[in-house]
């Protein structure tokens, strides 16, 4: 009876962890919260810019995410200048955009999620040549795969 008591516990444990995870992962984000990082660096006499947009599920989601995408950032480029992360309710026009893959002056890596895990983001590199951008965009996505299930590509810059 000891046994059955435990499974039936451990049932019910399993099902409201399901529960925390369909709702903090849901299938469909349906209002994001956004996440804002920038990152400035220099080589030689050329800056480069990166920012990267992504889609939360709320602000707690976004919060959590950039905190631990910040600290591996920081500890993986000790000269970049980091600015800190923002959480915000909307992103103005000229980023929303992004999310509908529209072709700006800069490349950037669109990346669209694979399971309820992963999330929607855009990475911006600014500050290269379109063909710089291009090489770039295309290692970055070729490095992410290896942790990201969803689709990826590279949005060439507009002309």
């Amino acid at each position: 009876m000891k046994f059955v008591g435990t499974v039936v516990v451990l049932v019910a444990v399993g099902f409201g962890i399901k529960s925390f995870l369909d709702k903090s992962n849901p299938a469909v984000i349906k209002d994001p919260v956004y996440a804002e990082m920038r990152i400035d660096a220099t080589f030689g006499i050329r800056e480069i810019n990166v920012v990267l947009f992504g889609e939360a599920v709320n602000m707690d989601d976004c919060n959590l995410r950039t905190e631990n995408t910040w600290k591996e950032v920081m500890s993986g480029c000790p000269t970049c200048v980091i600015s800190p992360p923002k959480c915000t309710d909307d992103l103005p026009p000229r980023y929303a955009r992004l999310f509908d893959n529209v072709a700006i002056p800069s490349t950037y890596l669109a990346f669209s999620r694979g399971s309820r895990f992963e999330r929607n983001g855009r990475l911006v590199v600014y500050g290269l040549t379109r063909d710089e951008g291009l090489a770039v965009c295309d290692q970055l996505r070729t490095s992410a795969a290896e942790n990201y299930s969803g689709k990826m590509e590279c949005i060439a810059p507009s002309e």
